[in-house]
């Protein structure tokens, strides 16, 4: 079983909703979260043609926040991306950080925690922000 369906199930067996906020389109997505084996674990999605401008900017965070139909300070999101913590913060939602986007920890800085990878917050999840969080994650 994959690492990734491990921390998503993890999650949402915590009681976390879960919800993907992406600049694919409908289709990415779809194949995207088959290869992740996620599909099914994940109550909300908002893709780019739920918003008129992609990440940065803060439309599709918006829209999953109104599907989700909850509070930004109840929300944590999990970005590897300068654009999901830039995208998040116009929302008030706060980032999770993962450096496997590729990104230097000085553009990841304004994030709640930096991470490895999807396995390092795994292995670390009980004291990350997500095991100590009561409300939902966008991924």
């Amino acid at each position: 079983m994959a690492l990734t369906r491990l921390s998503f199930e993890d999650s949402k067996n915590a009681g976390l909703q879960l919800a993907i906020a992406s600049s694919a389109t409908e289709a990415e997505l779809d194949i995207l979260l088959k290869v992740a084996q996620v599909e099914g674990l994940i109550q909300e999605a908002t893709t780019s043609g739920d918003a008129e401008a992609s990440k940065p900017a803060p439309d599709i965070v918006a829209v999953a926040l109104s599907k989700l139909q909850m509070d930004s300070s109840q929300v944590v999101m999990i970005g590897d991306t300068p654009y999901d913590i830039e995208s998040a913060g116009q929302c008030g939602v706060g980032v999770i950080a993962l450096r496997c986007g590729g990104f230097a920890d000085s553009q990841l800085a304004k994030a709640l925690a930096i991470y490895d990878d999807p396995a390092d917050l795994v292995k670390q999840y009980a004291n990350s922000p997500l095991g100590r969080s009561n409300g939902a994650s966008l991924k």
